[in-house]
């Protein structure tokens, strides 16, 4: 499932929920910041505000009894529940494509769309955005847009 937290808690629910014996995952990137007197390179969340933990409907309730969790991300008035296979298909997305080019073309928000080619292979969507080399899409299947730079996934019109 799928978990909502306040800003710039992800890596703290993360390990708080890890230490209580949950399966958690939280995909990070590397990013370069700048402070006055240096440049650093941290690992931020790929999805910010969303932590990704396998719980039961009885566990549910001790995952947001921690304080930076807002809540579970519900679909269809349902909390989201993420299958085994869009899981692994987005660990090898990230795994696969997070330091590559997107070529966008011609696509525009709200436009349906299938990825063609990839990792996400079939999986429908809806363009949110599109800017340089980012596109936005949301994929239903997973219940959350993802945002990326990837060269070679290929999208086409429903």
């Amino acid at each position: 499932m799928a978990i909502y937290t306040r800003a710039r808690a992800e890596k703290k629910v993360h390990d708080r929920l890890e230490d209580r014996g949950f399966e958690v995952y939280l995909p990070l990137k590397k990013s370069k910041r700048q402070w006055s007197d240096r440049v650093k390179v941290v690992a931020v969340p790929v999805i910010s505000s969303y932590v990704f933990v396998c719980c039961t409907e009885k566990e549910r309730f001790q995952v947001l009894q921690d304080d930076a969790v807002v809540n579970f991300v519900f679909y269809r008035g349902k909390p989201a529940v993420i299958r085994d296979e869009d899981m692994n298909r987005m660990w090898k997305f990230l795994a696969d494509y997070s330091h590559m080019d997107l070529k966008v073309s011609n696509f525009k928000a709200g436009q349906k769309v299938t990825v063609q080619a990839g990792p996400l292979q079939g999986r429908d969507g809806e363009v949110m955005y599109t800017k340089d080399s980012r596109v936005g899409i949301r994929l239903e299947s997973l219940g959350l847009q993802i945002s990326a730079e990837v060269e070679g996934v290929m999208l086409g019109e429903h």
